[in-house]
């Protein structure tokens, strides 16, 4: 007997770009997924918007996979992120990778 869990993250594809939610707990074991399903919706993409109001964790790589996406669109903004993904992005010294051009609020 398997158990399929839900991914911590959801795409949605309009005319103004691509939103990437991401949600709870987002690690190593979805990074596959993530990178799998994103890459074929980015194609052709000028806008990447990444919603991580409700990250409770967050890898490394999941941090270095934003890192990577953002150098793939001509836009790209995290929106509302959370204590949690701030306190992430700083332990891993990734804030200005990930956040540059990003206007953080306070």
């Amino acid at each position: 007997m398997t158990t399929e869990t839900a991914m911590p993250f959801t795409i949605h594809s309009s005319e103004a770009g691509v939103h990437l939610d991401l949600d709870g707990e987002v690690t190593i074991r979805h990074a596959r997924e993530l990178a799998t399903q994103i890459a074929p919706v980015l194609e052709g993409v000028r806008t990447l918007t990444v919603g991580a109001a409700g990250v409770r964790v967050i890898d490394t790589c999941i941090l270095q996979l934003l890192c990577s996406l953002r150098l793939t669109v001509s836009r790209f903004s995290i929106e509302n992120p959370s204590q949690e993904f701030l306190a992430s992005m700083d332990r891993c010294a990734l804030r200005r990778e990930v956040m540059i051009g990003n206007r953080e609020e306070k």
